[in-house]
């Protein structure tokens, strides 16, 4: 009874040490004592709780206690110096380092998937053609293939969004990244056009949905003034993945179809494995689940990895009731969210703009990557290493006109550039081949930058609890927008009118958001 008691007064509640297992977390490698019981401070324990990626990202990390005290109280030093302070999780990333040696690893980890996804997603603009001569495949078959890969991408983006608020970041990342590469393999062994098909369905839900999760936990892990920068180094990558299959498509031309696998399965599978030995769960996810202390825990390995754990002793994450703690729960949860939310008063009005937004960002830039070469002038392969070659210093663009000018004026001013552009492509005359290609090379590289901003846009702009509902939403608007734009050009007597006018509509959206450069995220 009297142990009883000493572990429910506020003194000793301060100084406890909550030892994770059970709890169905990824990031335990073994059970310590009893599933979600507290030990003082200091104690002498059977088995220490590691955290796999720690040993990672930072070495192997021995006793990283989360104590509601600073080191040092315990034998009354530095009391004054370092009391408890409550902090937001931005507030601890910052005082942690800011973008450290965790995020940058973090980075590089996720960096051979994102450039395995951008080669997946652009390899049907040439696997089309190719099947074509293999096969014997009529225009319309060749068509059912991007067709079909847009039907997989939506599957993916909604499983991707019901699974990430629920289940996690980290597990749904893992499962649809098993997903494509699955997919990827059947791709490259299909007898016939059925077998591609289902197979092709089967990647891009994987494809897109591991899509979806990459951005948004790199910036759940990352201080505000970062985000931007990370999706800039994101775009990077996926322009240098879409140059070197440009490259490939072109050296392979001759080859069979299957040489793509060559490169693309190898390093897809080399990803994954990447991923199951150095993916965290993002801190984020874990406050909004209720599972306090597991984020606690987290933001201490990241500060530990920083060389900015000593810094970090004294902070503290909120902590509704004592009883959160000695329950093992560690704090009231943030009310869950649901698809509903997307749509309440207060988020309404910023999740139909950006749907309409990334429906016309994805129509008018995909619109114009999958013109017809007779209405660009130029050679296929020609203008399209051109532009990837070009949108790489756009994007660099990205973070600095983010930062600077503030999200909404970027994304206006560069939309207004593109629709320019457009313009000039619409009002220009057939025999002009060397404008209209300049034409085409600014409003892609136009494009490109705020194809990037957007997800920047989007990540800031929904709430923790449905963030991953809402950048599935906001994709599921992209891919449409995306199957749209080429159809314009078969409907529309004078498309790149109409692609130019989409613009307004876009720039309106975009001026309905608020500013949200530099705040916390939700």
């Amino acid at each position: 009874a009297s142990v009883g008691k000493a572990l429910r007064s506020p003194a000793r509640t301060e100084r406890l040490v909550y030892l994770k297992s059970g709890c169905r977390s990824p990031l335990v490698n073994r059970k310590c004592i009893i599933p979600g019981t507290l030990a003082g401070v200091g104690a002498v324990q059977p088995c220490t709780t590691e955290l796999d990626w720690t040993r990672h990202y930072g070495g192997r990390s021995q006793h990283v206690p989360m104590a509601a005290e600073p080191s040092g109280q315990e034998d009354g030093v530095g009391i004054a110096s370092k009391k408890p302070q409550i902090v937001s999780v931005d507030e601890y990333l910052i005082a942690a380092g800011g973008q450290g040696v965790f995020q940058n690893r973090l980075f590089a980890t996720m960096s051979l998937l994102y450039a395995c996804v951008a080669f997946d997603a652009m390899l049907a603009a040439f696997l089309a053609p190719a099947l074509g001569a293999r096969w014997g495949l009529t225009v319309a078959q060749q068509g059912l293939i991007p067709s079909s890969w847009f039907v997989g991408g939506l599957i993916g983006f909604a499983l991707s969004g019901l699974f990430a608020d629920t289940l996690g970041r980290r597990p749904t990342m893992l499962a649809l990244s098993v997903v494509r590469c699955f997919g990827d393999v059947l791709t490259f062994t299909a007898p016939s056009l059925p077998w591609l098909l289902t197979s092709r369905i089967l990647a891009a839900a994987g494809t897109m949905g591991a899509f979806n999760m990459i951005y948004p936990l790199l910036a759940e892990l990352s201080p505000p003034e970062e985000r931007a920068a990370i999706k800039r180094r994101t775009g990077l990558v996926w322009q240098c993945a879409v140059v070197v299959l440009v490259a490939m498509a072109y050296l392979l031309r001759s080859f069979p179809w299957q040489a793509f696998s060559a490169v693309l399965l190898p390093a897809s599978f080399l990803a994954v494995v990447w991923l199951f030995r150095g993916l965290p769960e993002s801190p984020r996810f874990l406050l909004v689940k209720g599972r306090h202390l597991q984020a606690l825990a987290l933001l201490r390995a990241v500060a530990l990895c920083n060389g900015r754990l000593h810094a970090c002793d004294h902070l503290r994450l909120a902590t509704s009731h004592i009883e959160d703690c000695e329950s093992g729960t560690g704090g009231k949860a943030t009310p869950r969210g649901n698809l509903a939310t997307l749509f309440v008063r207060e988020q309404s009005g910023r999740t139909i703009a950006l749907l309409i937004f990334n429906l016309v960002a994805s129509c008018t830039y995909y619109g114009l990557t999958f013109a017809p070469v007779a209405s660009l002038g130029s050679n296929a392969y020609l203008s399209q290493l051109s532009a990837a070659l070009l949108e790489i210093p756009a994007i660099l663009l990205v973070a600095p006109l983010a930062n600077k000018l503030g999200r909404r004026p970027a994304l206006i001013g560069l939309l207004g550039v593109f629709a320019g552009a457009i313009l000039a492509l619409a009002m220009m005359s057939h025999s002009a081949m060397q404008l209209r290609l300049g034409a085409m090379l600014i409003g892609r590289m136009s494009g490109s930058a705020f194809n990037t901003l957007k997800w920047v846009a989007n990540a800031e702009n929904f709430p923790t609890a449905v963030r991953g509902a809402g950048l599935a939403a906001a994709g599921l608007s992209g891919m449409l927008g995306g199957s749209l734009g080429p159809v314009i050009f078969t409907l529309a007597p004078s498309p790149f009118l109409v692609l130019s006018s989409l613009c307004l509509l876009g720039i309106f959206a975009v001026w309905t958001l608020p500013e949200t450069n530099g705040t916390e995220l939700d």
